[in-house]
């Protein structure tokens, strides 16, 4: 049989909805998604929140760092649309049993300190089977993979300028569930031998691949026959190609 990936919400359907938000994440689900991906930062009084930037203005318009901004002021700002930045404790209360999440830890705010105090609200929620745990900074990760969950190494596309070494003494050093790999970097003339040659180590070693991100028809005809999960922006188009593989592989 054909694979077939997972599709997940990039931040929630960030295409036409507000990008790690509440609302951007029920409607990733509403149309279809498998689950999502989102991101967590920490706030200067050491509050955890889901929101991707370092730096607040992009989103909210107001300047300034996550890191040097209180919680009681980020929960007031607007995200988009009257929209407000979650509180993870209120993300985490809302996540369906039956959707696949990817929580991305970013490195600008987070250390391996946090990863405990983490895990601690996750166990709270006995959120394990379906949470997949990834960053940039692979030191966040161990004490993840120690407690059983799924880690994910994210690796941005400059990471493989160097080759693949790198790369797989990471990959054996961490052991994770995947690696989460931008598609620019591994489709058309960018897939060259090296990148072939990682995909096939990592199949042996029984790594899931996930790439992000993954928006055109094209990218997802190039990377779903051996992709584990796929992160979109273009949540009801990747959907539809999604079901028309499935349809084509006589599956309902």
């Amino acid at each position: 049989m054909k694979n077939n990936p997972l599709i997940l919400g990039h931040r929630g359907y960030r295409k036409k909805f507000p990008e790690n938000t509440m609302l951007a994440f029920a409607k990733a689900y509403k149309y279809g998604a498998d689950g999502i991906e989102c991101d967590v930062q920490k706030t200067k009084d050491g509050q955890y929140i889901i929101f991707h930037d370092d730096e607040l203005s992009r989103i909210t318009g107001r300047k300034g760092n996550v890191a040097d901004t209180t919680y009681k002021i980020i929960k007031k700002l607007d995200a988009g649309k009257g929209e407000r930045i979650p509180h993870i404790d209120e993300f985490l209360d809302s996540l369906p049993c039956d959707k696949f999440i990817n929580i991305e830890l970013k490195e600008e705010t987070l250390t391996p300190a946090d990863s405990e105090a983490i895990i601690v609200m996750l166990e709270k929620r006995s959120l394990k089977d379906n949470i997949l745990i990834s960053s940039f900074l692979h030191p966040l990760l161990p004490l993840f993979k120690k407690s059983g969950y799924k880690t994910g190494l994210l690796f941005e596309e400059e990471f493989f300028d160097r080759g693949i070494k790198q790369a797989l003494l990471s990959v054996m050093r961490h052991r994770p569930w995947s690696v989460n790999l931008p598609v620019k970097r591994l489709t058309g003339d960018s897939l060259n031998f090296r990148m072939k040659l990682f995909l096939r180590i990592m199949k042996l070693f029984n790594v899931k691949i996930i790439y992000w991100t993954v928006n055109t028809e094209e990218q997802f005809n190039e990377v779903a026959p051996y992709a584990h999960t796929i992160i979109t922006d273009n949540v009801e188009l990747m959907v539809k190609l999604q079901k028309s593989r499935l349809n084509e592989q006589g599956v309902r």
